[in-house]
C-alpha cells in the first residue's frame, strides 16, 4: 500500500511539472507586445498594408479601447476577424457579474456591435 501512495505521489508530481512547463500564452503577453503585429485581416503583407492605410481601427490595441469604452468588463480574448465584410477585431469580455459576450469592431468605420 505505501509502495502504491508512492508511485501516485510521483506521478503527480510529474503531471504539475509537465503542467507548469507548457504555459499558455495570455492575453496580456500578447497584448502587451510591443514588438508584434496585430493588424486585422488576412496575413498577406502586400494586400494587408493597402488595407491598413484605409482602416480607421489599425491595430488590436485600438479595438479593445473602443470596446472598453462602450462596454465596460475583463477583455479575455482579442482575435481578428471579418465583420460585415470588413476587416475588423472580434473581443471576448467578462463582465463582473460572471456574463461573458462578444464585441465586434469594424476596422474599416470604427462600427461596435455587442453580440
Amino acid at each position: 500500500m505505501q509502495r502504491m501512495l508512492n508511485i501516485n505521489a510521483i506521478m503527480l508530481g510529474l503531471i504539475l511539472t509537465i503542467l507548469s512547463l507548457t504555459s499558455v500564452p495570455s492575453y496580456a503577453a500578447w497584448y502587451s507586445s510591443p514588438h508584434a503585429s496585430h493588424s486585422p485581416g488576412p496575413n498577406n503583407n502586400r494586400q494587408n498594408n493597402n488595407q491598413n492605410s484605409n482602416l480607421v481601427v489599425a491595430s488590436a490595441q485600438h479595438a479593445v479601447q473602443i470596446a472598453q469604452s462602450r462596454y465596460s468588463g475583463k477583455v479575455l480574448k482579442v482575435q481578428s476577424a471579418n465583420v460585415n465584410g470588413h476587416a475588423g477585431y472580434r473581443i471576448k469580455l467578462l463582465t463582473n457579474d460572471g456574463v461573458i459576450f462578444y464585441v465586434l469592431v469594424d476596422a474599416t468605420n470604427g462600427a461596435v456591435t455587442r453580440n
